[in-house]
């Protein structure tokens, strides 16, 4: 009896002593990842940031700084979210920020925790890291028609849905909402 009791002390300290563990595609991640140096640029300043496709984990080791005081600030409104989970089925993701751009800094943390707790799989989107010049060394950018950052682009199939660029009209998780749920909505540049 006394080893039994010796046993389930010595497993609930080993237990405590374990690091809090987020899933993969949470705000962190469980080992560091490595980002090449090709992803990397200079800011007008000649600070370092980060150009061209990254990944979900590269983007948030890179900007750990920032990201995850803003991820796990961020208070997602509940009932939207349960209204946005089916609506993400089969869309296609597509972030564009700048690592050294405040409105990402604001806004991006925010936009993957909603992707992240509805179950979306922000380890698979495309996400495009911009310079200021709001350019990638391979021209990435082109393809979305950029002008304003950040801008959180949902399709289906090949087709743009909608956008969220640069904040929110509403709210992210009513934006979100709306996009997906086929209501006409116009982001803060739309014509």
């Amino acid at each position: 009896m006394r080893q039994i009791i010796l046993l389930l002390v010595f497993s609930l300290a080993m237990g405590c002593n374990q690091p809090n563990k987020k899933k993969n595609n949470e705000s962190q991640t469980q080992e560091k990842v490595v980002i090449p140096t090709s992803l990397l640029g200079k800011d007008w300043e000649g600070n370092e940031i980060l150009v061209g496709k990254v990944s979900y984990a590269q983007m948030v080791q890179y900007t750990e700084a920032w990201f995850n005081k803003e991820y796990d600030f961020y208070r997602i409104n509940e009932e939207r979210l349960e209204k946005i989970k089916p609506l993400l089925k089969d869309k296609r993701v597509v972030l564009i920020m700048g690592t050294w751009c405040e409105d990402s800094q604001r806004e991006v943390p925010g936009m993957m925790k909603i992707l992240n707790q509805a179950g979306f799989n922000t380890a698979e989107m495309e996400i495009i890291a911009i310079d200021e010049d709001k350019r990638t060394k391979e021209g990435l950018e082109k393809v979305y028609n950029l002008a304003y950052i950040p801008a959180l682009i949902f399709f289906e199939g090949e087709k743009e849905i909608n956008r969220i660029v640069e904040f929110p009209i509403n709210s992210l998780e009513q934006d979100m909402l709306d996009i997906l749920s086929g209501k006409e909505y116009k982001n803060a540049y739309a014509q």
